[in-house]
């Protein structure tokens, strides 16, 4: 009988002890996983800690790299003036990339589409030995070549489209599928970035020069209007109507009573209101549209308590064209109201 018990007290202790060795490993194995844990959590953080693009190291360079745009094609290659790669605006930006994070460029763009001279077949080698020699030479820095990543490429659009339309705006070249280069150049008076895209069909550079932002928008105010009354005889203004109806839009409403603190201020002085539109749509259509937004400015200022019989209103539909209708720009220009004085 003692050896019964004997024989269950050792099996007893054994299966203590295996559990303790199994809690103990256990144990361990939990120690291992929080400390592999923390040390990538450490890496991650060291990751996302990345110096951000800074000029301060950039090099300047004292080369002659002559006037903006800084870069013309290579001899036997020209300017595609014919296509949408060429662009020039006297303020926009380019957004670069160094391989860690975005910055902005603004200023002067210029982007050139690049093809060969006389229809020849397209030299890709050419194009990019001759561009890259030249920048190095310049003092350019290059600061990314290669294929942005995909994920950062996703985060500019929710779908590919708006991802296209992003990168078409700030870019050269097909971003979201190709390799790009990014160089920055920076003299004692200038920062600028250069995009460089090729592939076997056609070449393009994107150049920016930094420029600090000048506001040109100004507050129409009654003061102004009779200003440009009196020294150019009318004024131009953009009032805003409901599209294709002659209905002022609310946000408009604060330069109609603009135009009314002007003629209580001028109370000898009579208007002709004149419309204008763009040439979206029939002449006939355009015509009729523009008298009845002239008019509609009218009703508005009679609304106000100005007396009618000091105002006129004529249109000219898209007869008068101040800017021009192939772009969105100068449809915004055309689509307007002038006061004239009435001698």
């Amino acid at each position: 009988m003692n050896r019964i018990y004997l024989i269950g007290f050792i099996a007893a202790v054994s299966i203590l002890s295996c559990k303790k060795e199994q809690k103990a490993a256990i144990n361990q194995t939990e120690k291992k996983v929080v400390t592999a844990t923390n040390e990538e959590q450490a890496e991650n953080k060291s990751k996302n800690t990345t110096a951000a693009f800074s000029w301060e190291n950039i090099p300047v360079t004292t080369k002659d790299i002559g006037a903006y745009p800084y870069i013309t094609p290579p001899k036997g290659m020209v300017i595609d003036e014919n296509t949408s790669d060429t662009e020039s605006y006297d303020f926009h930006k380019l957004e670069m990339f160094d391989g860690n994070s975005f910055f902005d460029i603004e200023g002067p763009v210029e982007k050139m589409g690049i093809q060969m001279d006389n229809d020849k077949e397209w030299n890709q080698y050419l194009f990019d030995k001759s561009v890259k020699e030249y920048l190095t030479a310049i003092g350019a820095q290059l600061v990314f070549e290669g294929k942005i990543p995909n994920d950062l490429i996703n985060q500019k659009g929710e779908t590919v489209n708006d991802r296209y339309t992003y990168f078409n705006n700030f870019y050269v070249g097909d971003i979201v599928n190709s390799p790009i280069r990014m160089y920055v150049l920076k003299t004692p008076t200038k920062k600028i970035g250069i995009q460089v895209y090729s592939d076997t069909a056609r070449g393009q550079i994107g150049v920016v020069e930094s420029k600090e932002f000048e506001q040109t928008i100004e507050k129409i105010t009654a003061d102004k209007i009779i200003d440009d009354i009196n020294t150019k005889g009318f004024a131009t203004l953009h009032i805003n109507f409901d599209t294709g109806k002659s209905r002022i839009k609310s946000e408009s409403y604060e330069i109609v009573s603009e135009i009314t603190k002007m003629l209580n201020a001028n109370p000898d002085l009579k208007i002709s209101i004149e419309g204008h539109t763009d040439n979206v749509g029939s002449e006939e259509t355009n015509m009729k549209l523009s008298k009845n937004r002239a008019r509609s400015v009218l009703m508005a200022l009679v609304d106000e308590g100005v007396d009618e019989s000091r105002l006129v209103s004529t249109g000219f539909g898209q007869s008068k064209p101040i800017g021009d209708n192939a772009s969105e720009e100068g449809k915004a220009l055309n689509r307007r109201v002038e006061l004239r004085k009435i001698e």
